[in-house]
């Protein structure tokens, strides 16, 4: 967290978060509210109403004391610390067809507050919206089943919004037993009104025991519950294949179960959706082993193609790298001139990979670095290239407000 004093110090601990913080199509973050710990005991059932306190199965006798979750909780210690409790929390009425959360009854008070948001986020674009479906199900050669464009669909259009319908601590499966654990991961599934969203779901971990397990290991992204590392399981979203440089890409927001699928570039009839199952910017061989967990290896058209062509893509992102360190150790110098040549110099080796997500970090650093610098003018003018990117992109809405946040935030 950026708390050091000073502007200087600031400046350097926002740079370093724009450049090695980069958004993930794997990753969400989630965070939790703090709720008081000191409210007597006689009042609890009126006060967790709005502000619920840890259950398990021993605190939960009444449907209010469990509250927000539609069923009671069922609970397994772990084995090296008894005083940890993993249990499963039910809301079989949120989203598409409920969804489950497999974690700690602190983490699961502490967030309960997530299912409030009814995803309108993700879902506004469909609202009166006659174009109907924009994709089916199809046979893709090599690659089992996927989602095949059934229409043509713009730039930065919303295909598709989701849940997820599990939600899994990490540290779960290793602190129980294998056999308990599987029975709490099937009461999870069980419990959602649609089972079979996540049981029709593809399989193919060669190291699973349980077909629970194994669809988690093939489809799951990570996710941050509190601050805890979790799987979250979206079943439409699983349908959609990998690709090293994807056409679409997926839009989380804050406090809200809910994504959606939005297209990076105009995608034709007939053509496959694909988002990236790795963080962007990786070279080949690293795309490649860290697609392992989901056992296989990518044959899109990146990782296919010449021997010249991957060079030369690894080469950039390789450079992009470097250079980002580079950017860095300017700042630290305080060299505001090389560190925007340098930055200039990511942006454009970015825009040559199709690195489109990553684009409006970099319009931030120089904003901040230009308005450091105090040539106010030219920090706005990228400031408001860095929002009008995030706008065209679907993650911001274009607001007259935005600029004036975002521009007080350097001075913070």
């Amino acid at each position: 967290m950026c708390t050091r004093a000073g502007s200087f110090a600031r400046l350097l601990c926002a740079v370093r978060l724009l450049l090695f913080i980069s958004p993930g199509a794997e990753s969400h973050n989630h965070a939790t509210r703090q709720c008081s710990s000191s409210i007597p005991t006689s009042l609890h059932s009126l006060e967790q109403l709005g502000c619920p306190h840890p259950v398990d199965t021993s605190t939960a006798q009444e449907p209010i004391d469990w509250s927000p979750w539609t069923h009671p909780p069922e609970c397994l210690p772990a084995e090296l610390s008894p005083d940890t409790k993993y249990c499963v929390f039910t809301n079989s009425q949120h989203g598409n067809g409920g969804v489950s959360l497999i974690t700690t009854p602190e983490i699961a008070a502490d967030s309960a507050d997530i299912l409030n948001d009814s995803g309108y986020t993700h879902m506004k674009s469909f609202v009166n919206n006659s174009a109907g479906v924009a994709y089916e199900v199809g046979d893709i050669p090599g690659k089992g089943k996927g989602l095949i464009a059934t229409r043509r669909i713009g730039r930065a259009e919303v295909i598709m919004a989701d849940w997820a319908a599990l939600i899994v601590n990490l540290n779960f499966p290793t602190s129980v037993r294998r056999m308990k654990g599987y029975r709490l991961l099937h009461r999870a599934t069980d419990q959602l009104s649609d089972p079979d969203m996540v049981l029709e779901l593809a399989h193919r971990s060669s190291v699973s025991s349980d077909i629970l397990e194994d669809i988690l290991r093939t489809n799951a992204f990570s996710y941050t519950l509190g601050e805890d590392s979790h799987m979250a399981l979206y079943p439409q979203v699983s349908r959609i294949n990998h690709a090293c440089r994807p056409n679409a890409f997926i839009r989380f927001t804050p406090s809200s179960l809910a994504v959606s699928i939005v297209a990076l570039r105009d995608i034709e009839v007939g053509e496959e959706l694909s988002i990236t199952y790795v963080p962007l910017g990786k070279t080949r061989e690293e795309r490649q082993e860290a697609l392992q967990k989901w056992g296989f290896n990518c044959t899109c058209s990146l990782c296919t193609a010449s021997k010249s062509e991957i060079a030369a893509s690894d080469y950039r992102r390789t450079k992009i790298k470097t250079l980002r360190q580079e950017v860095m150790d300017a700042v630290e110098a305080w060299d505001g001139r090389k560190a925007v040549r340098l930055t200039l110099e990511v942006l454009e080796l970015m825009q040559e990979e199709e690195l489109a997500p990553l684009y409006s970090s970099q319009y931030e650093i120089i904003a901040r670095l230009y308005w450091k610098a105090g040539d106010i003018k030219t920090g706005i003018k990228y400031a408001q290239m860095s929002i009008d990117t995030l706008v065209d992109q679907g993650y911001l809405e274009d607001r007259p407000e935005t600029l004036q946040l975002l521009l007080k935030s350097f001075d913070e």
